[in-house]
């Protein structure tokens, strides 16, 4: 197969014309165009070459011929046929491959120079609307905060290429020190961050998330008495949270998959549904007391945000008497310190998941896996954050026999 460069010019009073490599096999001829225009006083059409060899045009025009030689080479390694045609279908697809990824370098030098703030605007407008509203607001706490200490700290124009680590060290210093978040904050703002670096590209390996030691709160039998039994019935808000946390009691099921609950995912008796945070399929049993509360609120879960049931069900526990003393340990500045409070003021939406899980070995008899299979977590997760079972059977075996 013969290869040579061709010139063509329109017909018309246009001086310059495009140049081709022209590849040409018995009858069978194609045309790969350069992209180059050169005036036609320019061309040798003895050398079939521009005059000025040393010019740009020149070399642009062999590098596409180098080009083409490949796309041969690689058609021959593959044992392929070559022929005009072949050629240039090779041709064009690696040159579209090598289009697409100059455009993809082209697009990361350009994101590169954009400001972290408005990137930081762009993210928080486009890209966060897949999580629920309660998380978009605290992502947005978190990004605004990282744009508060950027601006504070005379930062607060920089570019993508100028994000270092040692800025972002600085930050986490900043929420501790100045800010003097909880370790549990301070590993939100941090977690919140990664998110949105790691859509600029940025190696987020070192940035550690701080947390914090939580208490497990549960219930206790005698407690879930209580709060059956309280009658909050005046208030259709306490009633709605109350209803809520005891179906969170009563199933093992976590707030957000609570607000899914309905007669469509209640099949023979059962709750079938695919968990939101694992993706997990479980089937619980509906107990007698949840199918009442289902009832009582036309066939699904009360509707009730996680913010008001927090709120509403600590004023629920408190009419309930539950109200004991607890001393737990918190995390402030990065400090921890022992504090005192009446349970009631502990309670959360996560309460009523741990009660079921606490209760269910007293209630049915469930082993720990078992209760893992219901509630669709790991046995590991189950056993390490719920139970401290063997602890506790220590001691009380160590009572009895003291007696």
């Amino acid at each position: 197969m013969k290869i040579r460069f061709l010139f063509k010019k329109k017909p018309g009073l246009v001086k310059s014309g495009l140049v081709y490599v022209a590849l040409y096999l018995k009858d069978a001829v194609e045309l790969i165009s350069t992209g180059q225009r050169i005036r036609k006083g320019e061309w040798s059409s003895t050398d079939q070459f521009p005059k000025e060899h040393r010019g740009e045009v020149a070399k642009t025009i062999t590098n596409v011929k180098s080009r083409i030689s490949k796309a041969i080479t690689r058609l021959e390694a593959r044992e392929q046929v070559v022929t005009p045609f072949s050629v240039k279908q090779e041709f064009n697809h690696f040159e579209n491959e090598r289009v697409n990824q100059q455009l993809a370098i082209d697009k990361k030098q350009k994101e590169n120079t954009k400001s972290i703030k408005g990137l930081a605007t762009q993210w928080m407008e486009n890209s966060i609307f897949h999580f629920e509203l309660s998380t978009q607001k605290t992502v947005r706490e978190s990004i605004n905060q990282f744009l508060e200490f950027l601006t504070k700290s005379g930062n607060g124009s920089i570019e993508r290429r100028e994000l270092t680590d040692p800025l972002i060290t600085a930050y986490e210093r900043y929420l501790q020190e100045n800010r003097k978040l909880a370790n549990s904050t301070h590993g939100k703002r941090m977690k919140h961050l990664r998110w949105f670096l790691k859509t600029l590209g940025y190696n987020v390996d070192s940035i550690k998330i701080r947390t914090g030691k939580k208490e497990i709160i549960a219930l206790s039998i005698k407690e879930v008495e209580q709060l059956e039994k309280v009658d909050v019935s005046e208030s259709s808000e306490l009633q709605k949270a109350k209803d809520m946390f005891l179906l969170g009691v009563y199933t093992g099921l976590r707030i957000s998959d609570l607000k899914r609950l309905n007669e469509t995912r209640i099949i023979n008796g059962r709750i079938r549904m695919t968990l939101q945070k694992n993706d997990k399929e479980v089937t619980i049993p509906l107990l007698a007391k949840a199918r009442t509360i289902i009832d009582r609120n036309g066939g699904r879960s009360p509707r009730i945000s996680e913010q008001v049931l927090n709120r509403s069900i600590k004023i629920v526990c408190s009419k309930a008497g539950i109200d004991s003393k607890l001393t737990i340990r918190i995390n402030v500045a990065g400090r921890d310190i022992d504090k005192e409070e009446p349970k009631f003021k502990l309670i959360t939406s996560h309460t009523a998941g741990k009660t079921f899980i606490s209760l269910a070995p007293q209630w049915f008899g469930l082993s720990p896996a078992e209760v893992a299979a219901i509630v669709g977590k790991d046995l590991k997760t189950v056993l390490n954050h719920y139970y401290k079972l063997p602890h506790e059977s220590a001691i009380e075996k160590m009572e009895f026999h003291d007696k």
